[in-house]
């Protein structure tokens, strides 16, 4: 006769467990299988991605959503071919207009985490940039850059870039991360209030400024909506600037295949 033994689970715990379950299947269980064609591209709206192939022909493109806050991208199957794109640049910000003279900020990078099997790979580009800031009266601000997190395995040599001029070699990734550009010459002008800012205005057809004859922050635009004070929203602008750095970059090479199960989200 088998005698069986039976250990009694408390009903909390037995409930902890079946969550965690489901959470599993809801993170591991729901894979996609991306392949894109030559000069395609993709933009993927879901803030965390499971693929289980994930191929990518010559020149295509994959961007993420500009309304996600971070990207999480696991691949079991990882094959790029040459001058490949991930882009989670930020948006560059609008020039003035005749109505709204001063520019707008630039968006900031989406964070990227992307856990990566390569088995092959020609050239890809990460471009966690911020955006630039648009031209106006009141420049625009730019937007900072992305953190990149790479872990990656791979049984070939992987070669990492800062630029993308070396983007015809092959089995590279260039990575950028730096903040966007803006106009920081007009910012300062205006920040610190000198009269060369003031006899400034901005013309929105050329997108550029030209001198008057007197001084008047306003005086030029007479359809002009924004009537906020220029120096102290240029004050507000460099604040808000001294905030926005660079992305970082980080990476890790695994020396075996990297797992489902491995990828961290918060």
């Amino acid at each position: 006769m088998m005698s069986v033994k039976a250990q009694y689970i408390p009903k909390e715990k037995r409930k902890d467990t079946a969550s965690t379950k489901t959470v599993k299947r809801k993170l591991f269980n729901k894979f996609h299988t991306i392949k894109l064609k030559k000069r395609r591209q993709l933009t993927i709206i879901k803030p965390i991605v499971y693929c289980d192939t994930l191929i990518m022909e010559d020149e295509s493109i994959i961007k993420i959503s500009p309304n996600l806050s971070s990207f999480t991208l696991y691949a079991g199957y990882v094959k790029i071919g040459k001058n490949c794109l991930i882009s989670s640049k930020g948006m560059n910000g609008q020039d003035g207009t005749h109505t709204h003279i001063n520019g707008q900020w630039g968006k900031n990078a989406i964070p990227l985490k992307l856990y990566l099997n390569i088995y092959a790979l020609g050239n890809l580009s990460i471009d966690a940039r911020g955006g630039n800031g648009g031209q106006g009266f009141v420049p625009g601000i730019y937007g900072a850059g992305g953190d990149v997190n790479l872990q990656y395995y791979s049984s070939t040599a992987v070669t990492f870039r800062k630029s993308r001029k070396s983007r015809k070699s092959k089995g590279t990734i260039s990575v950028r991360t730096k903040s966007g550009s803006m106009n920081y010459g007009r910012l300062n002008e205006l920040v610190a209030n000198s009269p060369t800012a003031r006899n400034k205005i901005y013309d929105p057809q050329t997108k550029q400024l030209k001198v008057q004859m007197h001084s008047s922050t306003i005086q030029g635009h007479p359809f002009n909506r924004d009537r906020r004070n220029p120096q102290i929203l240029a004050t507000q602008s460099d604040t808000e600037r001294q905030l926005r750095k660079d992305g970082k970059f980080k990476f890790k090479r695994k020396q075996e295949i990297i797992q489902p199960s491995d990828v961290k989200v918060k």
